[in-house]
């Protein structure tokens, strides 16, 4: 009799606990669908190392396509919102942050941009999402934003006070010169205003479908930006990679700093004969350059400070699948 009511018991808090269990993986993966969950939790985090690659990418695809059956209607509702407003920038959303250790406070503002955003149903291997990321810098009082497709806007950055950013937009011959050098513009991987000049690294694919990655330049004109060809890395790989790295950032004076990814060819970023997965150091005005360092996978934050005691350049570069100034 004890013995039966002992299995009773247990069988009874096994159910309960099962019952548990059952809620709270279904409350999580709901979080997970909908995207409302901390990304940088570290439960989240220890999970992503415990599961294949192969597996995480199949998954994606996956909640990626729930997510969006899910909020079909409001990124419908949106999208309409973001067609109607036209040139406007109007502001989406405004809250205030906290920082955990003084409580500091930050505003948070996102306002729309005419141009279109990543379609995350598409995976982050897809060509099309390499025309989906936008970059902007700042010139004097304006910020200059430029889109993955290759269309550049400007507003005053004092509107990032306002409830609208009021966009202008400025024309632009980027891919016009793109083509007439036979190459198909894929994308932008970073934007660099030095001064009176705009630089803008650019990833292309030539008429053998090799892929590259290049700096273009063009005098700052906030009616029309008519590019040229700055540095071509003369890289050419056989298919599209997202580690292309692309960071641009003024260096010593006369300089630029530019990281490249590996670009696919990871047994060449050792190799000083090929620019993939290297930081080099280019001079602006007769562009010769010379490698800083190589044996990186994707740098793409990237700075530098010099040393007041050993008169020398400190140069440190982030790894990862986005960076610059991206919106």
């Amino acid at each position: 009799m004890f013995v039966y009511k002992l299995r009773f018991m247990m069988h009874k808090i096994l159910s309960i606990l099962s019952f548990f269990l059952i809620v709270i993986i279904i409350i999580f993966s709901i979080k997970i669908v909908s995207g409302n969950y901390d990304k940088q939790n570290n439960f989240i985090l220890k999970i992503k190392e415990i599961v294949p690659r192969n597996l995480q990418n199949k998954l994606k695809r996956h909640v990626y396509t729930l997510r969006d059956i899910i909020k079909k209607d409001k990124i419908s509702e949106i999208n309409l919102r973001k067609i109607n407003q036209g040139l406007n920038g109007n502001l989406i959303l405004s809250k205030e942050l906290k920082t955990n250790s003084n409580k500091k406070k930050f505003y948070l503002k996102e306002f729309f941009l005419p141009f279109d955003k990543l379609d995350t149903s598409a995976g982050w291997e897809s060509t099309l999402n390499s025309k989906r990321a936008h970059y902007f810098d700042n010139f004097e009082n304006k910020t200059i934003v430029a889109s993955g497709e290759g269309e550049f806007i400007f507003f005053e950055t004092s509107n990032f006070n306002l409830n609208k950013l009021d966009q202008t937009r400025i024309d632009s011959d980027l891919l016009t010169v793109i083509e007439k050098q036979n190459f198909e513009f894929m994308g932008i991987r970073d934007l660099l205003i030095d001064n009176t000049e705009l630089y803008l690294t650019v990833i292309l694919k030539d008429l053998e479908n090799n892929h590259t990655i290049s700096i273009v330049r063009a005098d700052l004109n906030l009616k029309e930006l008519n590019f040229e060809f700055f540095f071509e890395t003369k890289i050419k790989t056989n298919g599209y990679s997202i580690g292309t790295g692309g960071r641009i950032v003024n260096f010593d004076n006369d300089k630029l700093l530019f990281s490249i990814g590996h670009m696919g060819l990871n047994r060449e970023v050792q190799n000083k004969n090929n620019l993939v997965g290297k930081i080099v150091s280019i001079n602006k005005n007769d562009k010769n350059y010379e490698i800083v360092s190589y044996g990186h996978r994707n740098p793409q934050g990237l700075f530098y400070f010099k040393d007041q005691y050993n008169n020398r350049f400190i140069i440190n570069s982030e790894h990862g699948p986005k960076g610059g100034d991206e919106i």
